[in-house]
């Protein structure tokens, strides 16, 4: 045997062993993690929003969150930066209820519309989770809490900036 083919084989060997490797740490490794996100405002992933209860008003940030062990889906995360009212309505009940809706994809023409209740005191950092299914690839999602719902069969007294990108959904 030449010591050409040795190191052939040698290196065949390496490079087998490393793809094996690699397979068997890949799946093991995989976790929930932030999706590759291009927002399109100039807000980025806040959303300020003007609430239902006593002019209770705040930041929500969002987040989008894939698992590569779940194909196809993703998670919505609202996370509230505190909310603040004001009157005797809001020392009676200090809690901000705003209904928010995602938007992907075709939206209202494909029924790819979710509404998410939110109800956020006063304390940051509580949070609501929501599951779409937007499917694998390139997807747009748009974050919002307007005063009409998609259907435009509620109407709601609040509102906020929306929330715009393209995410990378594996």
């Amino acid at each position: 045997m030449s010591i050409r083919s040795f190191a052939v084989r040698a290196i065949g060997a390496g490079t087998v062993a490393a793809a094996a490797l690699i397979s068997l740490a890949g799946p093991a490794a995989a976790a929930p993690a932030p999706a590759p996100i291009v927002h399109l405002g100039f807000n980025g992933p806040a959303m300020p929003v003007l609430g239902q209860n006593a002019f209770c008003n705040g930041v929500v940030d969002t987040f989008v969150e894939t698992d590569p062990a779940r194909s196809g889906l993703a998670t919505v995360v609202f996370t509230s930066r505190g909310m603040h009212g004001v009157g005797p309505e809001w020392a009676t009940n200090p809690v901000c209820r705003i209904k928010a809706d995602i938007v992907w994809n075709l939206g209202v023409l494909a029924n790819q519309v979710k509404t998410v209740e939110l109800n956020f005191g006063e304390r940051p950092g509580e949070s609501v989770r929501a599951e779409i299914n937007p499917g694998p690839g390139v997807a747009a999602i748009s974050i919002q809490a307007l005063y009409v719902n998609p259907y435009y069969n509620e109407l709601r007294p609040q509102v906020s900036m929306g929330v715009m990108g393209y995410a990378i959904i594996p």
